[in-house]
């Protein structure tokens, strides 16, 4: 099992999970032998275990007790029981995949308060349900809009549950029903070997631990009694990271796939026709460096495969996100083929060739006596000599008498060629005589600050006039134009907003907002009149480090319009600590302060924290925003006229009609993005709200800086039910604003926001 990869993609919330193993019984003999396994991660956190391999060494077969059903009855008389849930869980839909529409059981051991949602991969909730359900197993029904992966997420009490769904329907709407209580769990027989009291036994578990599979130290012992057993999980820090690429060289029956990773020992890629199925497993050709590759042969054409690329090292085995290529058709191959082209060529210049794009051709079997016309584009003529088919009607054989006549249409007048020839494979060329022209065009430009009048007519406007139109005997043009630039008073607005206590504007410093203005004259002696707008002193000065900050009053909230900067301490970026406070700098790695406050990345983007530094670092009458503040502010855009295709969203509702990302982004050095109403989508367009989020990237998981010029992301107080802080993010090429959780050692940037 070990050498196999498993293609497991599932979200673990660390809340413990038990898995029991009724078995054995020998001939004679009612005794039955429980055995109940626990996962513990590190030593000392629980882990939800996904599977649990049991081995008999003894009698030499192995088998696996899968999440949810995990009950085998391992006897010689293989009896099946009825066994009751006295632990909560949330156990996997069927069907899985399911078009629109599945079911999922829901065991809980007491009356309890239930909370089952509905999320996208957007990490938004579609749809919940609430409740207070008494102890058994209730059963609903869910139904997702939209063909993609969903989570379901049960809350009951205190303790959370996940279950990844796969929907490949469409328009059932989001919905999430109660049926009732659902009958006991029943047993599920997975095994017929043999099993004795006093056999050697081997269990190893399996548990997806940040998204990746990953495999217990195994425990083996001779099983004489019902005992509770741990397997312990080890994870470090130094899992490989591995990146899908993009397919190239992609033929027929052929293709190279590309991955990316870093600390890994073997790499490769595992393929198939369904996503569902990836069965193919390729090692790559090269293993030790970043990127690499392997060639695919023997494909089917006209196929579409799914691929990904996972990278594997003693600590375990990651695998990227699914990509997917289609092989081409198959080429048609026929006994004669005709390929017209053709190019023109000048009457009055004769060096000069240009490709012309033929309208037509005039096929003429002079040998059979019938004649067919092909159309542009389909300008080739094939012709399967054994079947006497061509691509269009008529019957030929080689060597057949053709005439060809190409036709085609310059400035509104037909040409035609003609050309005479025997039936055989060749690419003919049609060389039309064509006047070329180049049209003339002859300018008079006139400048005013008044309107102007010419040749009697008053222009009262800017702009290109045609005044005379006239074609030569080769059909070219003669064209009169008049330029005329007017150039009226000019009343220039500046809008300056400033943090500062002054402003100097064409030599002359203001101290206090205000509107002033300057007149000028242009060297075409027209008036320039320019007024600035001012408002000057907006802003916060820190007492701790002198750092200075604008601020933005938005609703009924001042928040400050930049990243803080406070940095009492700097640390490299693989110094990380779930209990102390953390300072870093994007791409610095070093512990000189002053050092890290001379870079780039520290005077543009500020310092990112981690959540135990986060709670406190905001200054006296500032403090770090909650999650329901980022809430009130997402609100008060969404109703004022911040979302970008404007609509007002009066619903108090932070989902429903969520376009905020650009009224929020700054208007620089966001990555380039073509999604409608994304922060990296026409930036010049940006931070309508004056909140000027900049995309200053992450402090990553294992020590890595992430996404810099591709995401903005700040921490709020409060934290999530499984221990992770709340945050915000923006994202280059989404229109929202999103709220997600992040474990507290990461590092994000802080906006502050006032008492």
């Amino acid at each position: 099992m070990m050498g196999h990869l498993h293609n497991i993609q599932a979200i673990v919330k660390h809340l413990s999970a038990m898995f029991l193993l009724l078995a054995f019984a020998t001939l004679g003999f009612s005794q039955q032998i429980t055995v109940k396994f626990l996962g513990q991660l590190n030593g000392s956190a629980y882990q939800c275990l996904d599977s649990v391999k049991v081995n008999n060494i003894s009698r030499g077969w192995t088998e696996t007790v899968h999440y949810p059903d995990t009950i085998i009855v391992l006897s010689q008389t293989n009896t099946l029981g009825t066994i009751s849930s006295d632990a909560d869980a949330l156990y996997q839909n069927v069907p899985n995949p399911f078009d629109c529409t599945t079911t999922a059981e829901l065991a809980i051991s007491r009356t309890s308060d239930v909370t089952l949602m509905l999320v996208d991969v957007n990490g938004r909730t579609i749809t919940s349900y609430k409740g207070t359900l008494d102890a058994g197993i209730h059963k609903f029904e869910i139904s997702a809009e939209k063909p993609q992966t969903y989570l379901l997420n049960a809350l009951v009490g205190t303790k959370s549950y996940s279950i990844r769904m796969v929907n490949i329907g469409n328009g059932c709407g989001n919905t999430i029903k109660y049926l009732g209580e659902s009958q006991d769990i029943t047993a599920k027989l997975e095994c017929l070997n043999e099993f004795r009291i006093g056999d050697i036994m081997g269990y190893t578990g399996y548990a997806t631990i940040n998204g990746n599979t990953v495999a217990s130290a195994t425990f083996v012992q001779q099983q004489i009694s019902s005992q509770n057993i741990t397997l312990n999980f080890s994870l470090q820090t130094d899992l490989p990271e591995v990146t899908t690429l993009a397919a190239s060289a992609i033929g027929s029956t052929t293709a190279t796939l590309w991955g990316w990773a870093t600390g890994h020992d073997q790499a490769g890629f595992v393929y198939g026709t369904s996503p569902d199925n990836l069965q193919y497993n390729m090692t790559a050709s090269s293993t030790l460096t970043e990127e690499f590759s392997r060639q695919l042969t023997g494909l089917t054409p006209n196929t579409t495969y799914y691929y990904k690329a996972y990278a594997t090292n003693t600590v375990g085995t990651v695998t990227g996100e699914i990509l997917n290529f289609t092989t081409e058709e198959t080429s048609e191959t026929h006994d004669i083929t005709v390929d017209f082209t053709s190019l023109g060529h000048s009457t009055n210049y004769q060096w000069l060739y240009l490709y012309i794009p033929l309208d037509s051709v005039t096929v003429q079997n002079r040998t059979r006596n019938w004649t067919r016309t092909l159309i542009f584009p389909d300008t080739v003529m094939n012709v399967d000599i054994n079947n006497a088919k061509l691509n269009i009607e008529g019957n030929a054989s080689s060597n057949d008498q053709m005439t060809y006549i190409g036709y085609t249409t310059y400035r509104g007048i037909v040409y035609q060629r003609q050309i005479q020839s025997y039936l055989r494979s060749e690419t003919l060329q049609f060389m039309f005589e064509i006047p070329f022209c180049d049209d003339f065009y002859m300018h008079t430009e006139l400048i005013d600050c008044e309107p102007i009048t010419y040749n009697g007519i008053t222009y009262t406007q800017s702009g290109h006039y045609e005044i005379g139109h006239y074609q030569t005997s080769y059909h070219c043009d003669s064209i009169i134009i008049l330029d005329i630039e007017i150039r009226n008073q000019i009343f220039n607005e500046i809008v300056v907003k400033t943090c500062d206590e002054s402003y100097t504007w064409d030599g002359i410093t203001y101290t206090e907002s205000g509107i002033y203005q300057r007149m000028y004259t242009s060297v075409h002696g027209c008036d320039s009149l320019v007024s600035l707008v001012l408002t000057v002193g907006n802003g916060f000065t820190d007492e701790r480090d002198g750092n200075s900050y604008c601020t933005i009053t938005i609703g009924n909230q001042v928040w400050m319009a930049e990243n803080l900067r406070y940095l009492p301490s700097v640390y490299r970026s693989n110094q990380e600590s779930y209990t102390e406070s953390r300072y870093y700098v994007y791409d610095y790695q070093g512990n000189n302060v002053e050092e890290a406050k001379s870079t780039y990345n520290y005077n543009e983007y500020g310092v990112l924290y981690n959540n135990i530094a986060a709670q406190n670092a905001c200054p006296a009458g500032w403090h770090l925003p909650s999650d329901s503040e980022w809430t009130e502010l997402e609100i008060y855009l969404e109703n004022n006229g911040y979302n970008f295709d404007n609509y007002i969203d009066s619903d108090n509702d932070r989902e429903t009609h969520n376009v905020i990302g650009k009224s929020m982004a700054s208007q620089t050095n966001w990555t380039v993005s073509d999604i409608s109403n994304s922060p990296g989508r026409l930036q010049q367009k940006n931070n309508s709200s004056g909140f000027n989020g900049k995309p200053a990237g992450w402090k990553h998981l294992n020590g890595l800086f992430k996404h810099i010029n591709e995401s903005a992301a700040w921490w709020a107080t409060g934290y999530y039910t499984n221990g992770n802080g709340w945050d915000r993010y923006l994202f280059f090429s989404r229109a929202h604003c999103t709220r997600s959780h992040n474990n507290k050692h990461i590092g994000l940037s802080i906006r502050c926001i006032q008492d």
